[in-house]
């Protein structure tokens, strides 16, 4: 199985270096290393341009981008450059997500057990493991309810099976095909970061089956846990979740997304937190997208 890994880095060089040490000792290595450096200003560039030299099997390369243009744009500029080469899948995962050594031979081994099904794949997903049990959110699937057609996690339960089907997946160990890249083309890099994975998915699964292979481990602590607090975070997941609904599912399957985040910002009992989700709202309706002028990283909520 000829696989790319490409990762996207920004002001974690400690995490960095022992996640490339993983890949680096992969039971099943990949035949290059992409990473896509977001301008750090940590000493990531020095510690990248000594990697890039190291002698090794897997070919090291490095992107040097020349501003932060978010996880997506990371993702844009890592996947495009992944297929300036003849990989047949690409890797995507993040800087601090840490793969068992055998993650790549378990989906070297799933394709070479399941060679039939695995030629249907567009996309073969593994599993993400927080030290206290999976990571549900990474890999979920459309389900019709009371409020239309949401994304819903994957339960619990089926991370026993050898594998089963997605709808959506994270960039936290995600393996797609070439052939798909190439169709529907790469991240949505005007997103900036969130649900770019999403949306990206749903163009993805257009070209085949996409699968989660529970047995392929990747490790990762650094999941956002939801906060009342407002954050400049709040605008993009509501922009562009709501984005990635009005596209692919619709107006209806929009107001009752738009809905959801409302009530999530009035169970918050903070008005600003309200304010930048309805901005999301009205922005995501408007199909405005990039980086907004005043949420943006390190936005302070108590400055005016």
């Amino acid at each position: 199985m000829d696989i790319c890994v490409v990762l996207v880095t920004f002001n974690r060089k400690d995490d960095l270096q022992k996640t490339l040490a993983a890949y680096e000792a992969q039971t099943h290595p990949p035949r290059a290393v992409i990473v896509v450096d977001n301008h750090s200003t940590d000493g990531t560039d020095k510690m990248l341009a000594a990697w890039a030299a190291q002698k090794s099997e897997i070919a090291h390369i490095v992107v040097a981008l020349p501003e932060n243009v978010g996880g997506s744009g990371g993702f844009a500029a890592g996947l495009t450059k992944a297929l300036e080469f003849e990989h047949e899948w690409v890797f995507v995962s993040d800087d601090d997500a840490i793969p068992h050594d055998d993650a790549l031979q378990q989906l070297a081994d799933f394709c070479q057990k399941h060679p039939a099904l695995a030629a249907e794949c567009a996309a073969l997903c593994g599993s993400v493991d927080t030290g206290n049990g999976y990571a549900l959110g990474h890999r979920c699937r459309i389900q019709r309810g009371a409020m239309g057609r949401v994304d819903q996690p994957v339960p619990t339960a089926e991370y026993e099976k050898e594998y089963f089907e997605v709808d959506f997946f994270s960039y936290i160990g995600t393996c797609i095909r070439r052939s798909a890249l190439e169709k529907v083309g790469v991240t949505r890099k005007e997103f900036f970061i969130y649900s770019d994975d999403f949306e990206h998915a749903l163009r993805v699964r257009q070209c085949g089956k996409m699968l989660c292979l529970p047995r392929c481990v990747l490790c990762h602590q650094g999941n956002t846990p939801y906060s009342k607090n407002a954050t400049w975070r709040d605008y993009y997941e509501t922009r562009n979740m709501l984005i990635m609904y009005l596209e692919h599912f619709g107006k209806t399957a929009f107001r009752r997304r738009a809905r959801m985040r409302l009530l999530t910002g009035l169970r918050s009992l903070n008005p600003t937190k309200l304010k930048v989700i309805k901005e999301g709202i009205r922005d995501a309706k408007a199909g405005k997208t990039g980086l907004h002028p005043v949420y943006r990283p390190g936005w302070d909520p108590k400055q005016k």
